[in-house]
Parts: structure tokens; sequence; C-alpha cells
């Protein structure tokens, strides 16, 4: 993405953004900290990004930035990433860059600063320890884990044997495939009773699937702890190509992460 000659940002240019952890999402607001240049900050709740961003504005009226912070907010990029994180945005613009933040948890305020980056409540966003829940399901095997901050208090994992769809066709194969699929149900009404038992009482900030995408519905239908707590569960789908200890780190890392989008 590329500044026009008059100072505007290209919506239409390409950006795509990068997955940024928390700990180098830090560091990169250590390093804005001391900019001397006069930056407009913007945090924006994923609600207010469907009514506010149009209307955003420094009190200058010869102020391009909040025009082009407008018009950057409607990348096709961008939209995709708020719409699959649903963690609201956060902007840094002068008159030589942008930085597009979309945090791993939700900002929970609007807010509007000219002047020095305002890096506070995004930095209060990524340090706040927070009680997460991962569950990861692949067809077979399962692992909930529950973690206070970046310490993993407990985790409790399983597998379950299903049987591969028969290829062969004729009779046999849609006879494998009643047993294989009375086999996947089985296994998430496991899985299910496992999640509810866990985690009976526990009171949790977010929740995070990994795995097979496709399980999570019927899952839900299975876990009563999952119904309950449907506005906690973040719309991104960890990846994880079997659920298991190996697998747990690098997915909560994932969730842990954000995206960034830069241009200068």
């Amino acid at each position: 993405m590329e500044n026009t000659t008059n100072g505007n940002l290209d919506p239409g240019a390409a950006m795509e953004g990068r997955r940024i952890t928390k700990e180098r999402l830090l560091k990169l607001l250590d390093s804005l900290s001391p900019a001397q240049d006069e930056w407009f900050t913007v945090y924006l709740t994923s609600e207010s990004l469907l009514t506010r961003s149009k209307g955003l504005t420094s009190g200058n009226q010869n102020d391009r930035r909040p025009v082009d912070i407008s018009s950057l907010i409607e990348n096709e990029s961008l939209q995709r990433a708020l719409q699959r994180y649903h963690t609201g945005l956060v902007l840094f613009r002068s008159d030589a860059s942008v930085l597009a933040v979309v945090p791993p948890f939700p900002v929970t305020e609007d807010a509007f600063v000219v002047g020095a980056p305002h890096t506070e409540p995004l930095r209060d966003i990524l340090q706040r320890p927070r009680r997460t829940l991962l569950i990861l399901v692949t067809w077979g095997a399962y692992m909930i884990a529950l973690y206070s901050g970046d310490s993993l208090i407990r985790h409790k994992k399983g597998t379950g044997h299903i049987h591969p769809p028969h290829k062969k066709g004729g009779s046999s194969q849609g006879r494998f495939a009643r047993r294989t699929e009375e086999q996947r149900k089985e296994f998430l009404k496991r899985v299910g009773g496992h999640i509810d038992a866990e985690l009976v009482g526990e009171t949790v900030e977010h929740i995070y699937f990994g795995g097979n995408r496709l399980i999570l519905r019927p899952l839900m239908a299975d876990s009563r702890f999952l119904r309950d707590h449907t506005s906690l569960l973040s719309p991104r789908t960890l990846l994880v190509k079997r659920a298991s200890r190996d697998a747990l780190d690098g997915a909560f890392i994932e969730a842990s992460s954000g995206l960034l989008f830069q241009s200068r």
C-alpha cells in the first residue's frame, strides 16, 4: 500500500496483514512511544466499526488523516481480518506512515487522540492477565486447556477411535459410512461431556476453538458449557492439524497474536 502524491492513502491498494505475536507487538509500541511526530490515534470497538469509522475527525478541517483512516478501514484485506477477529481496530497515523492493528483481544472503548502515539490502551489489552480457554478437536483427538495469563493451569486430552470411510463402493461403502458417522457422533458426545465436567463452575473470559471447523457446531450441541458461553467464543478457528499436547503451545501463541497492517 502506497501513499498517493497528495498524502492520502489508497484504499484499493494491495495490503496484506501479517500475524504478530503479543511480545513483538509490545516491542513495536515501545518503538512508537518516543516518536516526535504528531500522530492521530484511533481505537474502535467492533461495534463502532460499523457506525463510526466514516465520521472520524481530529477537529482540524484541513487534516486529511481522518479521511485517510476512514478509507483505509474499507480495505478488503483489513475488512476480512476485522470480521475474522471481531476484536475492533487500533490505528496509528502520522504524515509518514500508518499502522493498523487488529488486536487478539477486544478493544473495549473508542478513543481519538491527536499528539504522541496513544499506546497505553493497547498495552493494557495485551498485558492484562486473562482466563482463556482453548478447545482443540480433530476427529479422534481432543485437548481442553485453561490458561490464566500466559500460564497453563490445567489441561485434559483424549482420543477416540473413528474408522476411516470405506472407499470401495457398493453396499459396504454405505455401511462403513454409517458406522463412521455413528462413531463421530459418539466421540463428540464424549468430548462435550468432558468439557462440561472439566469446566463446571469455572470463570473464563475468552474461548478459542481449534481444529476441524466443521466440528464446532455439532460439538456445541453436546456441551452445555459451550452453549452457555457462546458470547465468549472467538469467531476465529485456530489452525490445528491434530489436537494434541504438542499442538497446544502453538495454538495458544496464535490465539494471543494479532494482525499488523503497515504502510510507509
